[in-house]
């Protein structure tokens, strides 16, 4: 009987030790570019100018947030007007991420539905921590999806694949089924 009791009490102390998982929740957008994601919940939009060398300044909005020392971040950056720039403006994308760092992978022509993409694994320089990014560029929209882990965080941590493979262009999420759908502009 007391073995029973001290089993449960040590089973109740460790379901309390253990960290509550983060919330995640499916987000979508429809607006110029159709893709959906699943993201820790509290996205927070900012809009900013994204600079290309190729194709010059860019209006842009990044949407991130951070929880338990990896920030998440998804860029959509609006390159209307361009035609036949993609692989080029993918490339130009992933190019800082491979300077300075350790490359872990760098695989070039990944797919996701019939969108080619570039996805990059490094450790970032002076032990400033691990990037997984996803860039892709659909209907003239960049979309680069980014996890960082911060110095001190998990490494190994699944969610960052799980941020960076929930990308769909397809499978369309239409808010109806508790998603939440993110606007590029007011």
């Amino acid at each position: 009987m007391r073995l029973r009791i001290w089993t449960s009490i040590l089973g109740a102390a460790l379901v309390l030790a253990v960290p509550a998982k983060a919330a995640w929740h499916g987000y979508f957008i429809k607006q110029g570019v159709n893709f959906s994601f699943s993201a820790p919940d509290q996205l927070k939009p900012e809009k900013t100018t994204y600079v290309s060398a190729v194709a010059g300044q860019r209006n842009a909005v990044v949407f991130g947030v951070v929880e338990n020392n990896v920030e998440y971040k998804i860029t959509v950056v609006d390159f209307a007007g361009r035609t036949n720039d993609e692989s080029a403006l993918i490339k130009e994308a992933a190019a800082p991420y491979q300077e300075r760092t350790k490359v872990l992978l760098d695989e070039k022509d990944i797919r996701v539905d019939s969108s080619y993409g570039y996805k990059l694994t490094v450790d970032l320089p002076d032990n400033g921590g691990r990037l997984m990014s996803a860039i892709y560029f659909k209907d003239n929209h960049l979309i680069e999806l980014k996890a960082i882990v911060r110095p001190g965080g998990d490494y190994l941590s699944s969610d960052m694949g799980r941020f960076i493979d929930s990308l769909a262009f397809y499978e369309m999420r239409s808010g109806e089924d508790g998603t939440t759908e993110l606007k590029l502009t007011d």
